[in-house]
Order: C-alpha cells, then sequence, then structure tokens
C-alpha cells in the first residue's frame, strides 16, 4: 500500500515529469540502440537523436510522393476477385491478363500468367527508366551515396545445392520444356511460374549444364 507521500506526488502537476529513475532508463535504451549499418557516410551524418524519418529527411533521403499521416486504407479498397472455374484451360487467356485458378473449397491452386508478355513490359519499363536519365542529387551524402552504388560491382548469383538437384529433375524430365515442368505439381512443388523456371535454370547454367 502506498505511503501518503506517495500518492500527492502522483496527484500533483510534478508527476507529468519523467523522474530520474525513468531519465536514467530512457538514455540506457538509447545506449543500448543498435549501431547504424551502412555506409560511412551515413554513419557520420546521421544523428542519433533524432528519428529516422527526420534524418532521412535531413539528408535528402525522402521521395517526392506524399506520406500518408492517417491508418491506411488499403483494407477498405479491397476487391474481391471473381472465381474462375479450375477447367478453363490456359490457352484462353488474353494476353496480357492473368488467371486464378481455384479448386472446389476456393484454395488457390495455380496462377496462369503470359510469362513473355510480362517480361516484355518489365523491359519497357526499364527502357522508359533509362530515357528519363538520372535526377539529379540534392544534398552532398545523396551524391557520395551515389558514387559508391555506381562504382559497386554486380554480384554473382549461385544456384544452391537443393535447387541444382531440383532443377535437374525437371530438365531430366522434360529437358527444355519449361511450361510443362511448371504444370507438374509434384514436382514443382514450390509452385514457381514458367518465366521464374527459366530464369532458374539460366542462372544455374543452362539446361545443357544441367542435364546428367
Amino acid at each position: 500500500m502506498a505511503n501518503p507521500r506517495q500518492r500527492n506526488k502522483a496527484k500533483s502537476s510534478r508527476s507529468h515529469k519523467p523522474s530520474l529513475n525513468a531519465k536514467r532508463r530512457m538514455h540506457q535504451k538509447l545506449r543500448k540502440a543498435p549501431p547504424l549499418k551502412g555506409p560511412e557516410v551515413l554513419q557520420e551524418k546521421w544523428d542519433k537523436k533524432k528519428t529516422v524519418f527526420q534524418n532521412y529527411a535531413a539528408l535528402g533521403l525522402l521521395p517526392s510522393i506524399p506520406v500518408p499521416k492517417g491508418p491506411s486504407t488499403s483494407r477498405s479498397q479491397r476487391v474481391k476477385l471473381p472465381e474462375v472455374p479450375a477447367e478453363i484451360e490456359a490457352e484462353n487467356v488474353k494476353v496480357g491478363f492473368g488467371r486464378i485458378i481455384r479448386d472446389e473449397e476456393g484454395n488457390v491452386i495455380d496462377i496462369i500468367i503470359d510469362e513473355d508478355e510480362q517480361e516484355q513490359e518489365e523491359q519497357i519499363e526499364v527502357d522508359e527508366e533509362k530515357k528519363m536519365g538520372p535526377v539529379e542529387a540534392k544534398t552532398e551524402v545523396v551524391k557520395r551515396l551515389e558514387e559508391l552504388a555506381a562504382s559497386a560491382a554486380p554480384v554473382k548469383r549461385h544456384s544452391s545445392m537443393s535447387e541444382r538437384t531440383w532443377l535437374q529433375q525437371l530438365v531430366d524430365k522434360y529437358g527444355d520444356d519449361t511450361e510443362k515442368m511448371a504444370r507438374d505439381r509434384k514436382l514443382n512443388v514450390w509452385q514457381k511460374s514458367e518465366g521464374e523456371i527459366k530464369r532458374m535454370i539460366k542462372k544455374a547454367g543452362g539446361a545443357q549444364l544441367l542435364r546428367k
């Protein structure tokens, strides 16, 4: 049970200010904060007393799009997708569209997408970005970060042993037919699309290298 002095202290206006113990805990939490991991230019200019948003604004790293201040409205904008019978064949899919195949219980069992059309659209977006040209950096920090990004060498990706074994099974069974690979429900356990399988085979060195 609290003594009268503690009750009076809680009722007074002085209780609105943090106590010495509370201040001590706050400073301990700040000291325990993990160090910033990143380029040295960011570590030098990063102010630990500011929030992440304030630091990004001061360094000129915020995007030009407006930041939403209210609660997310994504739930209210959701649209119920129409159910498509599973009997419909993939050949009926129009170019530029996709189709979701569901079972009788409504679970998604397959997604049919025209991969060639999707790759063409991605290439068009890349070409448009190249035509627009680079945006001029507004701060010295952004300039130095762009210089670091331009001088960085691309990282060469390699396939894991389990991924190569899985791709070898697909290539041994279907050869170069990636469409049948994507439709095999037993071997394609991760439900990779045809385009994804093509890129994985290319990363592994090609179908010829995967053949036993």
